[in-house]
């Protein structure tokens, strides 16, 4: 009985007796809430904000059972609260690193400087080659002609247009080595 007359103190917003019913649960709630979240700076904040609800809102709290009761309930609760919401949080920590993994984080204009600087190597080289390799291999890959169809228009063998394109690619490929990884993350992503 003492505890509810106290209780009813506290509602009153007397600081006294505030002070002695903190006195008497807090350590016994830390334990308990210990219990629930292995943390004793967090079981300390669980309480000390139980406290705090009391002081400020005690005048609308109403305790049908024992103040035990009550405060072991409250504390059992935000502890469960705390519990969910930290994994919540570490549920969408998981997702960000899954994302980051999935794909890396590149601001769209980073990726347009990254594509039109390959464009420009790209090019660059193309206008490299020699000018009848060239001319073959830009019938293949940006006019979308047929060995067969340059081989007509050029009149030249289809056996020629393969090996000129053949020898493109390798010059292509050796002057790219070091672009090929990033042409492809950006084609990718």
């Amino acid at each position: 009985m003492r505890d509810q007359q106290l209780f009813q103190q506290v509602k009153a917003g007397d600081p006294e007796a505030f002070e002695t019913l903190f006195r008497s649960y807090y350590d016994r709630l830390i334990k308990f809430v210990w219990g629930y979240v292995k943390s004793e700076a967090i079981a300390e904040e669980i309480i000390q904000e139980l406290f705090t609800k009391i002081w400020e809102e005690g005048e609308s709290i109403e305790i049908n059972r024992s103040v035990k009761n009550y405060l072991y309930t409250s504390a059992r609760n935000m502890s469960l609260d705390y519990l969910k919401h930290k994994k919540v949080v570490q549920n969408w920590e998981q997702e960000k690193q899954a994302l980051r993994k999935e794909k890396p984080m590149t601001s769209d204009l980073e990726k347009n400087l990254h594509q039109k600087f390959v464009l420009e190597e790209v090019e660059k080289a193309i206008q490299s080659l020699p000018k009848r390799r060239r001319m073959i291999f830009i019938l293949s890959r940006y006019e979308g002609m047929t060995y067969r169809e340059i081989a007509e228009f050029l009149d030249i063998s289809v056996n020629t247009v393969e090996t000129q394109i053949s020898r493109a690619l390798n010059s292509l490929r050796d002057r790219f080595q070091h672009l090929l990884t990033l042409a492809a993350v950006l084609l990718v992503g």
